[in-house]
């Protein structure tokens, strides 16, 4: 599998991008930082470099400036909006460079990337080179941070995984890239756990995506209460990692 660095500012664009491109390469990531970015690429040795320039001013023009002085020859593919690419003008017109500029689907850098590496990216199978299929997606929906890192640590291992704190930031994601699969918690601030789920079966992107309702709340007052919803089950915490990946496995195995 190639290996790919990713550089930028730790915001939602970039970590949309990272969980995209995470299917199909060996995926490093790194803040634009020059003295950070000049530590992984002694590590790391990219076929590929992706800046994603999301927030990034002119103070990480230290970044361009090591990547072109000292690794001239990796393809680099940078995206961000026709404002942020101003502060790396001097940049664009150099070959080594390819600037694709905001708003643009993740699959539309892909075919970028794949291009510069000379490999073939097949839409429709979603492989590239006949390998690297995109994992399938879990989402975890919950505020607390605790429980969101140990089931991500647990759901890593075998699915492309993806975190929303509140169910407007899942709603959010969902537009991104459709998950495969959602854990959602019931007790949230803003919108609880029947809203949220009520919110995702009346969009488009989510009418048809299983729900797994993973929480603490576990009187029958609240669980009658969702099951119009119809989601696709109900796990108490805590719940085991052979527990979730029964249930896991079960739903995407039958999803194809």
């Amino acid at each position: 599998m190639k290996k790919l660095l990713l550089i930028g500012k730790f915001n939602k664009t970039y970590e949309h991008l990272h969980y995209y491109l995470r299917g199909y390469f060996d995926t490093r990531i790194s803040v634009p930082n020059q003295e950070i970015v000049r530590g992984i690429m002694g590590i790391v040795n990219p076929d590929v470099i992706v800046i994603s320039m999301a927030d990034m001013n002119r103070e990480s023009i230290g970044v361009f400036d090591e990547i072109y002085q000292y690794y001239s020859k990796i393809p680099v593919v940078c995206i961000g909006s026709k404002n942020e690419q101003m502060h790396f003008e001097e940049y664009m017109y150099r070959s080594q460079f390819t600037m694709l500029t905001r708003p643009l689907e993740n699959e539309s850098v892909l075919t970028v990337i794949c291009d510069k590496l000379h490999l073939k990216y097949d839409p429709e199978n979603k492989t590239v080179d006949g390998q690297g299929k995109l994992l399938k997606s879990v989402m975890l929906v919950d505020d607390n941070a605790f429980q969101i890192k140990v089931l991500s640590s647990i759901l890593e291992e075998r699915y492309d995984v993806r975190l929303a704190t509140s169910g407007r930031d899942a709603l959010e994601l969902i537009k991104d890239r459709k998950p495969d699969l959602i854990f959602l918690d019931y007790e949230m601030p803003e919108y609880d756990g029947r809203q949220t789920l009520q919110m995702i079966r009346e969009s488009e992107e989510g009418k048809d995506i299983p729900v797994v309702y993973l929480t603490s709340v576990r009187d029958k007052e609240h669980i009658d209460a969702v099951l119009d919803l119809e989601p696709a089950g109900y796990l108490l915490k805590p719940a085991n990692a052979e527990k979730i990946y029964a249930v896991t496995d079960k739903i995407l195995e039958h999803k194809g």
